[in-house]
């Protein structure tokens, strides 16, 4: 497969979920990048992924995660990180927010 070496959101996968919350996917060998998009006040049910781990830094905005039980509120240049197995979900709050995730390996949902 060839992979690109450089890319932005327009030449990512595009997609829609939970009703309003944009994604932008990239899938290479090892590892996925996802840019999300959410609008002010969405919450981002409950899930844990099995057989991947999860790590975000969230480029603007402000968002309340819960992860294992342990809730924080995000802000701009913060990091996160959800392992395998570990229950987790977010909100943004009372603006619009960017965040950026990357699983590894990759999830087969979103090639």
């Amino acid at each position: 497969m060839d992979f690109k070496k450089f890319f932005n959101a327009a030449e990512m996968k595009a997609e829609t979920v939970e009703g309003d919350v944009e994604r932008y996917i990239y899938t290479g060998q090892e590892m996925q990048v996802v840019e999300y998009r959410f609008p002010a006040n969405k919450t981002f049910p409950a899930h844990k992924h099995d057989a991947h781990e999860q790590m975000g830094y969230l480029v603007s905005g402000k968002m309340e995660f819960t992860i294992g039980g342990t809730t924080k509120i995000l802000l701009p240049g913060d990091f996160y990180h959800a392992q395998i197995g570990v229950s987790h979900n977010t909100r943004t709050l009372d603006e619009p927010a960017v965040l950026i995730d990357v699983f590894s390996p990759p999830r087969d949902d979103l090639r």
